[in-house]
């Protein structure tokens, strides 16, 4: 339930408190850092839940999220997309196959984000990522 909620916000503070999380949604990163740099009360929604294990990879595009567990520095989750494009491959029985495939950067680590009608993959850095498309595609871009 929190991991959909994430997902469908463009903008957001999650303060994690024990066992739940009090989430402070925006309608964009820019509304939360006017409330971060003037105090804004230019929240979009607030709502309570119970903690869960949540991954950020799936968050929308340019959206920009502010964990902090029980009064630690906050942790920055944001993903952009980099790349995107129609891929022709092979598939296993030998037949021509077209995918879009978008790829996202994180703002905040060397993680990138590959995104398909069939996949949702995280990967640790560019390489990885490569290889990936590589391996299971035949394909080599520049981004």
């Amino acid at each position: 339930m929190l991991q959909d909620r994430v997902n469908e916000l463009k903008s957001a503070i999650l303060d994690i408190k024990g066992t739940k999380v009090y989430i402070t949604g925006f309608m964009s990163e820019e509304m939360l850092q006017l409330h971060l740099t003037e105090g804004s009360k230019n929240w979009s929604s607030m709502g309570l839940y119970d903690d869960e294990d949540l991954e950020f990879h799936n968050i929308k595009n340019n959206a920009l999220f502010l964990v902090k567990k029980n009064g630690s520095k906050a942790v920055r989750y944001q993903y952009k997309s980099v790349f995107r494009d129609t891929i022709q491959f092979k598939g296993e029985d030998g037949k021509s196959l077209s995918l879009i495939i978008n790829i996202r950067k994180s703002q905040y680590s060397a993680h990138y984000h590959l995104l398909t009608t069939k996949e949702s993959l995280l990967f640790s850095g560019k390489d990885d990522l490569d290889s990936h498309l590589l391996e299971k595609y035949g394909v080599k871009y520049s981004y």
